[in-house]
């Protein structure tokens, strides 16, 4: 069952959020104090982990309305849809069967002889009726009421006394999050032991739940290792099992954390656990408390969901506060990846206010949490009218204050990386010396970090009302960058403004003759080989590349470089270096590879036109 959208009205400082739409990876933007936690601690009411988490009028209800107090009233809604796996469970669980109408009469059928009885004719069987294929259930909790259901089927289909039972058993529960950190400390497993007898798994601290799962991972039983410790032999297989286990703990963290190689020993002396992080280049362990609050964080949040995520927490809704806070940059681009093996298992909703936990390829999934006369209002995608939320995203493109106003004032072009800027502004100075169209003075190029990331650059320009254009490349990446463009950005701009944001493909501009086509192909394809030839000293001809599949000059010289050289793939980077080098030698337009002036010109003169502007300067 997934989450779609939810709503929070009279709770703190949220009169009215109305409905905030969310995927299986929503981040919501916003400064501190703007109602973040205040959306979550609601949200996560309609179906708590933790059974006693309630709201409390006397402390929730809106502090700038306070004599209106009403204990009726509606604090979350939320709307889920059960996939059809669910939807037939839920009838095959609910469902009022029912009788069919009996067949008419045929006139055909033959009478009974004179003096034969009549058979009497088969009851019809009563059946379940057919499920419909899309079902949306409504979720609502008041203050003074549980949560309660509304399901869209006809109510003649469900019994709904069984229906309610099984919602309450199917519903996703809410796992709203604050603490992370393991502090790392020393702990003894016969109390931990007895905490997991008595207490349920809300009730432990953080640090009991993260060593429970720590030992569940590795097969340890508690009770079964403290017993182990009573004897020399049990001792001794007690060693192994550490081992083993240790082993298994350093594997899995690996796989998340990617700044440096750590491995993990577990050392238990009689009923004392102790864990050590050991980094592999210096080769001396140290006790988990010692290390970094960052560390001790990745290590919690790791282990805790991503393999709780499979147990206790499996199909819950995670709402994550602030997560990554204490994690360098590249920590925090390790735990985005984190969220992604998570979404399999788990809605993700998480508050930040961190442009390194904003991901650029995914514009779709940001929410901006601005304030307005001291309320929570929520936006979709990243607008904003204020400052405050959008220095977030502003940061998470790479701009300034000041970069971001100079934008705003000129034509912008989007394009794909900073190798396309440098290429396409070096073509436009050789041009313009040669008196040929050239990239217009008033447009700007601004480098995405790739053709997935393009689409939130674009929502930008968009939202800020620029005057601005895309230009992609003709491949795979590119078309599904421009599909995201037209259904995010796009789709539902009213037809004035959808004038001022143009999306222009590469081939077809540049007149380009190829199926694919990237920046590289404004070049001839010897001018490129030569370079891939000098970049990895390899030997490949035009006749080596292939003929079938993409015509993109960068694929096909990255086919044979991983076929007959054994490369694991083109790096395109260590190419354009090469590019780079020889532009420097390039000094006036019969230096160009055969055909690029060609292309330049065509492709230059298709973005200034798209802009309604010319440049074509005079021949000095």
């Amino acid at each position: 069952m997934q989450l779609k959208e939810f709503r929070v009205t009279n709770y703190r400082n949220i009169w009215d959020s109305g409905w905030i739409d969310v995927g299986r990876v929503t981040a919501f933007v916003g400064q501190n104090e703007a109602g973040k936690s205040n959306l979550f601690e609601a949200l996560s009411c309609i179906n708590s982990f933790i059974p006693t988490q309630t709201y409390s009028i006397d402390e929730d209800w809106p502090v700038d309305d306070w004599g209106n107090k009403d204990a009726s009233a509606v604090v979350c809604q939320a709307k889920f849809a059960l996939s059809p796996a669910e939807i037939a469970d839920l009838y095959m669980a609910a469902g009022v069967a029912k009788a069919p109408p009996a067949p008419p009469k045929s006139s055909t059928q033959e009478p009974a002889a004179e003096g034969e009885p009549v058979p009497p004719a088969a009851p019809p069987q009563p059946m379940i009726p057919t499920p419909p294929k899309e079902v949306e259930l409504l979720a609502s909790r008041r203050y003074n009421t549980e949560t309660l259901f509304v399901i869209g089927v006809p109510a003649t289909d469900l019994d709904m006394n069984k229906a309610g039972v099984w919602i309450r058993n199917a519903l996703p529960k809410f796992v709203y999050i604050k603490e992370y950190e393991l502090p790392g400390t020393r702990i003894e497993l016969n109390v931990l032991a007895a905490h997991v007898a008595q207490k349920a798994w809300h009730d432990l601290t953080n640090e009991e739940q993260i060593i429970k799962i720590i030992l569940d991972l590795a097969q340890i039983n508690i009770s079964d290792f403290l017993e182990k410790g009573n004897t020399p032999e049990g001792r001794t297989v007690r060693t192994f099992d550490k081992k083993a286990a240790s082993a298994y703990l350093s594997k899995q963290f690996r796989d998340l954390w990617k700044q440096k190689r750590v491995s993990f020993d577990i050392e238990i002396d009689g009923t004392t656990l102790n864990i050590f992080a050991q980094d592999e280049e210096i080769g001396m362990p140290v006790r988990l408390n010692r290390r970094s609050s960052g560390f001790r964080w990745h290590v919690s949040f790791a282990w805790k969901f991503t393999h709780a995520s499979k147990g206790q927490y499996k199909g819950c809704i995670l709402l994550l506060e602030e997560p990554g806070i204490h994690l360098h940059y590249s920590g925090q681009r390790d735990l985005l990846e984190v969220f992604e093996r998570l979404s399999d298992a788990n809605d993700i909703l998480y508050t930040t206010h961190l442009a390194s936990m904003v991901d650029p390829a995914f514009p779709e999934r940001v929410r901006i949490v601005e304030t307005r006369d001291h309320h929570t209002v929520v936006r979709k995608g990243v607008v904003s009218s204020q400052r405050a939320p959008m220095a977030v995203i502003e940061v998470a493109l790479g701009l300034t204050g000041d970069l971001s106003g100079l934008l705003g004032s000129r034509q912008t072009l989007i394009v794909e990386g900073g190798d396309d800027a440098l290429i396409l502004h070096k073509l436009s100075g050789l041009m313009r010396a040669a008196g040929r169209p050239h990239l217009s003075d008033r447009i700007y190029l601004w480098p995405a970090r790739g053709a997935s990331k393009t689409p939130m650059y674009a929502a930008f320009a968009v939202g800020q009302g620029w005057d601005s254009g895309v230009l992609l490349d003709t491949d795979a990446a590119g078309h599904a960058a421009k599909k995201k463009i037209d259904e995010l950005v796009l789709k539902d701009l009213a037809a004035e403004q959808q004038t001022k944001f143009r999306v222009l493909m590469l081939g077809e501009a540049a007149g380009i003759k190829k199926t694919d086509a990237a920046i590289e192909d404004l070049f001839d394809d010897k001018f490129y080989i030569d370079c891939v030839n000098a970049t990895f000293a390899v030997l490949i001809n035009e006749s080596d590349l292939p003929v079938d599949g993409s015509d993109m000059i960068a694929k096909r010289v990255e086919d044979v470089l991983i076929k007959r050289y054994g490369h694991r793939e083109l790096d395109r980077r260590r190419v354009m270096v090469e590019v780079m080098r020889r532009f420097d030698s390039w000094e006036k337009i019969t230096d160009l590879p055969a055909t690029t002036a060609e292309k330049a010109a065509k492709l230059f003169a298709a973005i200034n036109g798209m802009f309604g502007t010319t440049a074509l300067a005079r021949k000095k």
